[in-house]
């Protein structure tokens, strides 16, 4: 039975061990006695420095101290009055002005890239001025070459419709010399067949007149 009992025993044991393993810090003095037992009586292990932090392993609550142990291993006990469940002020003050020190730190840069925003942003302006500026130049000389290619424009159409215009008559010349040409050829052929109709004409004449001629001769010479 009691065999059975021990290791329920070592559970229950380490159990409140893990329970009370909390983290307490020496409280604010200069130094404390880490002692091998819950009493003066016992030697003393190591001093204690204020701010140290130790876990602490059990309290005793009838000798009024707590075994605890340090960072490096070391177990022992000390007064329960002198545990401190935070840092001592002192190490509160050092945080405090080491956190201080990293704010100021943290605001001095914001400040210096708030100045350099703003040296950014005037920058930035002045150049958005200037652009704002080039672009109505740009547009005035825009609108300076739309009025002047507004007249081009209209030469332009004119000259089109001017060229249309000789295209048109000249396709009405080529007509009409065409026409002339074929008025031409066609007058010759009628003068030369008028010729052709009066030289024939003549030849019979001649042809008549001799004749006529031959017999009257004829008859002439039978009245002799």
């Amino acid at each position: 039975m009691t065999v059975t009992r021990l290791p329920l025993l070592f559970l229950l044991l380490t159990l409140s061990q893990s329970l009370l393993a909390e983290t307490r810090y020496v409280t604010d003095q200069f130094e404390i006695t880490l002692r091998s037992g819950a009493s003066t009586s016992n030697s003393i292990l190591k001093m204690l420095k204020s701010g140290q932090p130790v876990t602490v392993i059990e309290d005793d609550i009838a000798s009024k101290y707590t075994l605890v142990q340090t960072p490096d291993g070391k177990q022992g006990y000390v007064l329960t009055r002198y545990l401190d469940r935070q840092p001592s002020a002192r190490e509160r003050l050092a945080a405090l002005q080491k956190k201080t020190e990293k704010l100021q730190k943290t605001i001095g840069e914001l400040r210096k890239e708030l100045s350099q925003s703003r040296n950014s942003l005037q920058s930035d302006s002045q150049t958005i001025s200037q652009l704002k500026r080039e672009l109505k130049a740009t547009q005035d000389e825009l609108d300076s070459l739309k009025e002047a290619t507004r007249d081009t424009v209209q030469v332009i159409e004119q000259n089109r419709t001017l060229q249309q215009r000789i295209t048109r008559l000249e396709s009405e010349k080529q007509v009409l010399e065409e026409e002339n040409r074929n008025y031409k050829d066609s007058t010759a052929m009628d003068w030369f067949v008028r010729g052709a109709g009066v030289s024939l004409l003549a030849f019979f004449i001649g042809i008549l007149v001799t004749r006529i001629r031959w017999r009257k001769r004829d008859s002439w010479g039978d009245f002799r």
